[in-house]
């Protein structure tokens, strides 16, 4: 079986999959109290404060809805103009093969770490922290028979 993809990632894929680390952590947890409880200051001393004050607990109600995927989407597309333009996956019963601006790389099986399967993705992880990005736009129809593939291959 063999398995063709031209990678295709845009700034809000990254940012998903760093909001969604951030949320399903214990920090994500944390954002959601201090926000939580900046709107009930706000609410409760908005008649008592000045213009300053009020500024501040703006800020900080919007600090984590509102700034910080702002911030993270910025981030992700600076991520991007780092990353190759055109990377195109192959994935057969030797391993992955990446070609990417007229460089050629052969993944053997044993070398991938890890295939997760998001909503809108399925990341393959070359090591701990480094991983292709495949999201639905590019498997179409074949995420979940991509996926069985993967998870043959990984696990043998």
């Amino acid at each position: 079986m063999e398995y063709r993809y031209i990678s295709d990632v845009k700034p809000k894929d990254l940012m998903f999959i760093a909001m969604l680390r951030t949320y399903r952590s214990f920090i994500g947890v944390i954002n959601v109290v201090f926000t939580v409880a900046m709107i009930m200051l706000t609410v409760h001393f908005w008649s008592q404060t000045g213009g300053f004050i009020r500024t501040l607990m703006l800020i900080g109600c919007f600090l984590f809805p509102v700034i910080q995927p702002l911030a993270i989407y910025g981030r992700s597309v600076k991520q991007l103009e780092n990353l190759p333009g055109r990377v195109e996956l192959m994935f057969d019963d030797n391993g992955v093969h990446v070609d990417s601006e007229g460089k050629h790389e052969d993944i053997k099986w044993n070398k991938i770490s890890n295939a997760i399967k998001q909503t809108n993705m399925i990341v393959v992880m070359s090591d701990a922290t480094h991983g292709y990005m495949l999201t639905n736009r590019i498997l179409g129809d074949e995420k979940e028979e991509f996926y069985e593939f993967l998870c043959k291959k990984i696990r043998k």
